[in-house]
C-alpha cells in the first residue's frame, strides 16, 4: 500500500515540474530567461543567406588554444589540438589561433559531427607540397577568420600523394563541411595542383581580402557560395566560381570579385543571384552562366572579354550597370542544351511566322531531300541531279514545336528586363546576338544599348519566334543595332511604340543616332561603338501618328509612326522566314507591307538562298543575300 502512495507521489511531483517547465518555456522572456539560440539554426533552415557567425569577424583570443608553426613542426598552448606526423590536428570544438610557418604540412580538422570551430589566422604560412594545406576532414561548420592586419598564405605543391588522391582532396583548401571564411586581414591560396578551395557542402566568404591561382577552378563547391563585403581576386587556368551540387547556386551581396580564367568564369547547377558588388570578368569561355538561372538586382558588373556573357534558361536583370564584350551571344536564354540545332545553336529568332520547327524540317538535309519552304515562300533553286545533302549528324536533336518551350508567364527559357543599365558591344563576331532567347525578351524598363558589328547574321535582338516566343517592349530606354541581314524588331503586341530601321549601305563605327522631336528636342541618342546597318530604338516618349527626325551620322530622315512597332529604311533583312516587321515599310510599295504581319520573299523575284550543314562549325549555313543582289529587289531605284 505504501509503495502505491510512493508512486504516486512520483507522478504528483513529475506532474508539477513539467507544468513549471512549461510555463517556464513559454514565458521565460518576461520573466527574465535568455534563451540560448544557435546562431547558425537559420543557415541550415534555408531562412537566411548569412548568420551571425557569419558575420561576426571579431574574436577574443583570452580562452583560445594557442597554435604556433615552427617551421617542420608546431606548438600547441591548450586543449584540443596536437601535432602528427608534420601535421597540425584540431579535434574538438572551440577557438584555435594559429600563426607562423609549417614548411611541409596541413592543418586538419577532424573532430565530432556536430562541432564548431573557429580558427584565427594571424600571420600563417602554410605550405604542403602532396596534399591540402588546410583540410577539413568533419564537423558541423568551421570559421576561418582572417585577423586585422595579418598577411596569411596557403601554398600546395604539383604533384599530391596517393594518399590525398585517394581521399579526394580537391583543393589548397578541402572541404567536406560547411566553410565560412570572415574577418579584415588578407589570404593567398596558391594551388600547384588541382583548384584553389575545393569544398563538398556550403561556402561563405563574408570578408577579407582573398587571392587565389589555381591550375584548375578558383572556387570549386557541390552546394552554395555566398559573397559578402569580401575582395575575391581569382587567376585559374580553368574555372573562377563553380557551384554544381543539387542545391548549387551562388549569391553575391556586397564587395569586390576579378575573375581571369581560361573557361568558364561563373557557373552553376543553380541560380545566380547579384544584388550589389563590383564583379570584373575576363573569361576563355563563358564569363556566367547557370543552368537554372541567372537573376542581377544591383552592383557593377564588367565582361571585358568572353564567349557568351551571360548564359541560363531565364535571365532576368532588374537594377546594376552591365556591360558585356562578347565574342559571341551578350544575353542568350536557352535551355543549355548544345545538340538542339535551333534552339542551342543560334536560330533562336528563326520561324515560320508561328510555323513550327517540324514544318520547317519537312524535308530536311539528312532525307536526302532539299529543304521546302512553307507556302507562299518558295523554294530554292533546283540542284543538278545527283547532288547529295550532307546527313544530319548523330548527335543533332531535333525539338519539335510541341517540346519546345512555351510563352506561357514563367515559361522557360526567357529575358526579362526591368530596371538598371545593359550594355553589349561585340566588334568581332560574325554570327552573334546582343539579346537571344529561344523563348521570350520582354522588356519593361532600364536603359539598354546593344551594339554588333555590320557583318554576317549579326543580329541585335534575337528570339525564339518560330517556338511562339515573343519579343515585346512596355517600358524603358533601347537602343540595338546590328546587321540587317537577320534583323528582327519589337513585336505588335508591345504596348511601347520602336522603330526598326534597316540600311542597305551601312554605316562606320562610330556613327551617332539620335532621335528628335518636332520641337527639335533629343529624345534618345548613342554613338554607336561599331559598324551597323539596322537600328531598333523604343522609348517611352514615342507616341502613334507623331512625327520625328531620325539622325543617322550626316543622314536625316522625317518618320511618322503609324503602329507600335514600326519599320523604315531601305533594306529588307535577308531572313526569309520569321516573324519580321516590315508593315511600315516607306517608300517601298512594291514590298507589299502587311502591317506588322510575316512575309517571306516574292516567289516572283526570289534570291537564291543555299542551306547546308557545316561539318566543322557543326552549324546549319544559310547564305544571306548579299547587297548587291538586295538593290534588285523590286522598287528599288536604278
Amino acid at each position: 500500500m505504501s509503495t502505491h502512495k510512493n508512486i504516486d507521489a512520483v507522478c504528483v511531483v513529475v506532474l508539477v515540474f513539467t507544468l513549471l517547465l512549461t510555463i517556464l518555456f513559454m514565458n521565460g522572456e518576461s520573466l527574465g530567461i535568455q534563451a540560448v539560440v544557435d546562431e547558425d539554426q537559420e543557415y541550415h533552415s534555408g531562412v537566411t543567406t548569412f548568420t551571425a557567425n557569419d558575420l561576426d569577424g571579431s574574436w577574443d583570443s583570452s580562452s583560445a588554444t594557442v597554435i604556433t608553426l615552427n617551421g617542420s613542426s608546431a606548438r600547441v598552448s591548450g586543449n584540443g589540438a596536437y601535432v602528427y606526423d608534420g601535421n597540425v590536428v584540431i579535434h574538438n570544438a572551440g577557438r584555435y589561433v594559429i600563426s607562423g610557418s609549417l614548411e611541409d604540412g596541413s592543418i586538419i580538422v577532424d573532430t565530432y559531427r556536430s562541432a564548431k570551430v573557429w580558427i584565427l589566422l594571424d600571420g600563417a604560412d602554410v605550405t604542403c607540397s602532396d596534399d591540402a594545406c588546410f583540410v577539413i576532414e568533419q564537423a558541423d561548420k568551421v570559421f576561418l577568420t582572417l585577423a586585422e592586419g595579418s598577411e596569411n598564405m596557403l601554398s600546395s605543391g604539383e604533384s599530391w600523394s596517393e594518399a590525398a588522391l585517394a581521399e579526394k582532396h580537391g583543393g589548397v583548401i578541402f572541404a567536406r563541411d560547411d566553410l565560412t571564411i570572415n574577418g579584415t586581414g588578407s589570404l593567398t591560396i596558391s594551388g600547384g595542383s588541382k583548384h584553389g578551395i575545393d569544398a563538398n557542402d556550403d561556402l561563405v566568404i563574408a570578408g577579407g581580402t582573398i587571392g587565389i591561382t589555381a591550375p584548375g577552378d578558383g572556387i570549386h563547391v557541390k552546394e552554395s557560395i555566398r559573397i559578402r563585403e569580401a575582395s575575391v581576386t581569382i587567376e585559374a587556368e580553368d574555372d573562377g566560381l563553380v557551384s554544381k551540387g543539387a542545391e548549387a547556386d551562388l549569391y553575391i551581396e556586397s564587395g569586390t570579385v576579378m575573375l581571369t580564367v581560361g573557361d568558364d568564369a561563373i557557373r552553376t547547377a543553380g541560380e545566380i543571384i547579384v544584388d550589389g558588388g563590383e564583379m570584373t570578368i575576363s573569361a576563355g569561355n563563358d564569363a556566367i552562366q547557370s543552368d537554372t538561372s541567372v537573376t542581377i538586382s544591383g552592383g557593377t558588373i564588367l565582361i571585358s572579354s568572353c564567349y557568351e556573357g551571360i548564359e541560363a534558361p531565364a535571365i532576368t536583370i532588374s537594377g546594376g550597370e552591365t556591360t558585356i564584350y562578347p565574342k559571341d551571344d551578350g544575353l542568350n536564354a536557352s535551355n543549355g542544351s548544345s545538340t538542339d540545332m535551333f534552339g542551342g545553336m543560334g536560330f533562336g529568332g528563326m520561324g515560320f511566322g508561328g510555323r513550327g520547327r517540324e514544318d520547317m524540317m519537312q524535308n530536311t538535309p539528312g532525307n536526302g531531300e532539299p529543304p521546302q519552304m512553307p507556302e507562299g515562300m518558295g523554294n530554292p533553286p533546283e540542284m543538278p541531279e545527283g547532288t547529295e545533302f550532307p546527313q544530319m549528324p548523330e548527335n543533332m536533336q531535333m525539338q519539335s514545336a510541341e517540346t519546345a518551350s512555351g510563352t506561357e508567364d514563367g515559361d522557360l527559357p526567357y529575358i526579362h528586363i526591368t530596371g538598371g543599365n545593359l550594355t553589349v558591344i561585340n566588334e568581332a563576331a560574325m554570327d552573334a546576338d546582343g539579346l537571344d532567347s529561344n523563348g521570350d525578351i520582354l522588356i519593361s524598363g532600364g536603359t539598354v544599348r546593344v551594339s554588333l558589328v555590320n557583318a554576317g547574321s549579326n543580329s541585335a535582338l534575337d528570339y525564339g519566334s518560330e517556338s511562339g516566343g515573343v519579343c515585346e517592349i512596355t517600358g524603358g530606354n533601347i537602343i540595338a543595332c546590328g546587321s540587317y541581314s537577320m534583323a528582327e524588331g519589337f513585336d505588335s503586341t508591345s504596348t511601347q511604340c520602336s522603330i526598326l530601321y534597316n540600311l542597305s549601305a551601312g554605316e562606320e563605327a562610330g556613327t551617332a543616332v539620335s532621335l528628335e522631336d518636332t520641337d527639335g528636342n533629343v529624345l534618345v541618342s548613342y554613338e554607336v561603338p561599331c559598324s551597323f546597318s539596322s537600328v531598333v530604338i523604343s522609348i517611352p516618349e514615342l507616341e502613334i501618328g507623331e512625327t520625328y527626325l531620325l539622325q543617322i551620322g550626316e543622314n536625316a530622315e522625317e518618320i511618322t509612326l503609324s503602329e507600335v512597332s514600326a519599320s523604315f529604311g531601305d533594306a529588307q533583312s535577308g531572313m526569309f522566314f520569321g516573324n519580321m516587321n516590315w508593315g511600315g515599310m516607306q517608300g517601298r510599295e512594291n514590298f507589299h507591307g502587311f502591317g506588322g504581319g510575316h512575309r517571306g520573299w516574292q516567289q516572283d523575284n526570289e534570291i537564291p538562298q543555299s542551306p547546308g550543314f557545316d561539318s566543322e562549325k557543326q552549324d546549319w549555313n544559310f547564305m544571306q543575300p548579299p547587297t548587291e543582289a538586295a538593290e534588285q529587289l523590286p522598287g528599288k531605284e536604278e
